[in-house]
């Protein structure tokens, strides 16, 4: 008995969130596990499907080196990698704003090195040479001899990957069919010898019951991961550990048993292949459901939902995996350790300015905490008429809290590495812009600086007036320096217009939003307070004149 664990969409979560999910944890399991096959003559894999490094905040600021020396520890066979493990960019060097020789896959390729496993991607090509990406200790695949069976192990990710990543980091690369690559690489890990084949591929589906594998009814199909079984020649894949769509699968489609874990740590995914002692090749599969990664349970259940209740807490028990009690295993602690106090060294450091309030992401129609960051990027841009930020979902993700402000509240608060790009757009192109935003429902969640947008609805007709802070109205053929995001030029917001679709070029060395603003919290010094980046007298974002419902768009406070 061959058994595959799989991981997908950590993205750094390497902790327990309310009584679920921690890497010391996943430890524990796969240990059981390790001991129930080393008892039968079997063996075990650990596989990751990608989007392993980048969204915790532990992990964010270790540049995923955290996450790596835990997998070192657990004995992780191999990853594939997914399209946030290129969002870190170049390694962090303190002191360092922007450097014009960065390499903008540095840090994936550090994390790469510092892997005792490979990491894996078949369909990611050098746009330069036309081949698969050759960096150190990355491949399209890899065998592995696993008591005594040759396993191939084939990497690869979604069609759509670098589509979704931050651009600067991407430039020079392409992604290929999955189709033909992990055909045409399967076939060549047969011929080297591999008589089990199998994909740790950073794409998926998506289905919501798991009661009978061949049973599709539940799924979103077709699906790329779906799609990608079903013109497979029959045979010539063993098992597919997918991602990508954050959701459970633990189905069978042409004969492949395909399995996915949800997101965030919080749960694991696991096949168990029948391989023929005389011929080393599968006999048989079996996909398990999504499993829970829990120390207790809910009673007469293997499953613990995330809960801040008291009482449901003390009523669990303790869980168990393959006959044994599952424990945290004490070596991914270790591991981390090192890592964990750099982390918590960087998020002591003053930034040099406090907070007399909290400055935070609630409010009408616009926030203290987006205004603030707004500001921050008018006044750091020269020659600059307007700065818009992203304040809503994947943007600002906490409060800036009261009292001495450090480096760790800050990156709390954006996470991301996004770059600042500067567009040039008349009043009529950044009225468009901004009447789509209110149009399509969303609730205000863009910061401003620079000007006042005025809005008025009447039926299903929506106006929208640009004003400077001076009082001058902006004319339609007025022509405006916009400074923005890398993800808001290149996304929905900006992205409506052909005329900045067809010339945006962003480029790894474009300052960092996060660095300019703390460069100029740094600059300004002092103390600071709510209401110096909120006046209800004069709105950033004026609904005053839409109607009772503000045109059907709510709070930002109000957003989940």
């Amino acid at each position: 008995m061959l058994s595959i664990v799989g991981t997908n969409d950590v993205h750094g979560y390497i902790f327990d969130n309310r009584g679920r999910g921690g890497v010391a944890v996943l430890g524990g399991y796969v240990k059981n596990l390790r001991a129930a096959r080393a008892a039968d003559g079997g063996a075990v894999m650990l596989l990751d499907a990608g989007d392993t490094y980048q969204g915790g905040i532990e992990s964010d600021m270790s540049e995923g080196a955290l996450v790596i020396d835990a997998y070192n520890a657990m004995g992780y066979t191999a990853a594939a990698i997914g399209n946030h493990d290129f969002e870190f960019g170049d390694v962090d060097v303190p002191g360092r704003l922007v450097n014009q020789t960065i390499d903008p896959r540095g840090t994936l390729k550090a994390l790469a090195v510092r892997a005792r496993f490979p990491m894996l991607a078949a369909n990611l090509f050098d746009t330069d040479t036309g081949k698969p990406v050759t960096w150190p200790n990355v491949s399209p695949s890899t065998i592995v001899d696993i008591a005594g069976i040759k396993v191939g192990i084939i990497g690869g990710m979604t069609v759509d990957a670098l589509r979704v990543t931050l651009a600067a980091h991407v430039r020079g690369l392409k992604v290929a069919s999955l189709e033909t690559t992990v055909t045409d690489e399967a076939k060549r890990l047969r011929e080297r010898g591999a008589t089990v084949v199998v994909a740790t591929l950073h794409a998926g589906g998506r289905c919501t019951t798991f009661i009978d594998p061949r049973n599709l009814d539940s799924c979103d199909d077709p699906s790329e991961v779906f799609d990608l079984a079903r013109a497979l020649p029959p045979g010539l894949v063993d098992a597919i550990i997918a991602g990508h769509t954050h959701s459970g699968l633990a189905h069978e489609v042409n004969g492949i048993p395909i399995v996915e874990a949800n997101s965030l740590g919080q749960q694991f995914s696991r096949i168990d292949l029948v391989i023929d002692r005389q011929t080393k090749r599968r006999l048989a599969s079996r996909p398990y459901a999504p499993h829970d990664l829990c120390l207790a349970v809910d009673p007469g259940t293997d499953r613990c939902p995330p809960t801040n209740d008291a009482r449901v807490k003390a009523a669990r028990v303790p869980a168990q995996y393959e006959g044994r009690v599952v424990q945290p295993d004490p070596a991914i602690a270790d591991a981390m350790a090192p890592q964990l106090a750099r982390v918590k060294e960087m998020r002591a450091v003053p930034i040099g300015i406090t907070l007399e309030t909290t400055v935070g992401r609630a409010g009408d129609f616009e926030s203290a905490v987006g205004n603030l960051f707004a500001d921050a990027v008018l006044e750091s841009s020269a020659g600059a008429d307007v700065a818009i930020n992203n304040n809503g979902r994947g943007g600002l993700r906490a409060d800036l809290p009261p009292g001495p402000l450090t480096f760790g509240a800050l990156y709390d608060v954006f996470p991301f590495d996004n770059r600042l790009v500067r567009l040039s757009l008349t009043g009529a192109e950044l009225r468009q812009v901004f009447e789509n935003e209110v149009r399509q429902g969303r609730r205000a969640a863009i910061g401003i600086s620079g000007l006042h947008v005025q809005v008025q609805c009447g039926g299903s007709e929506i106006g929208i007036n640009l004003v400077r802070p001076s009082g001058h109205a902006v004319a339609s053929d007025e022509q405006l320096q916009v400074v923005t995001t890398d993800q808001l030029a290149s996304g929905g917001f900006f992205g409506i217009l052909p005329s900045v679709r067809r010339t945006l070029d962003i480029g790894p060395t474009m300052p960092l939003l996060r660095e300019v603003v703390a460069s100029w919290l740094q600059r300004r010094g002092g103390t600071l307070r709510d209401t110096q980046f909120v006046d209800p007298e004069h709105p950033r974002w004026d609904f005053s004149s839409a109607g009772s419902d503000g045109c059907g768009v709510g709070p930002v406070g109000a957003r989940p």
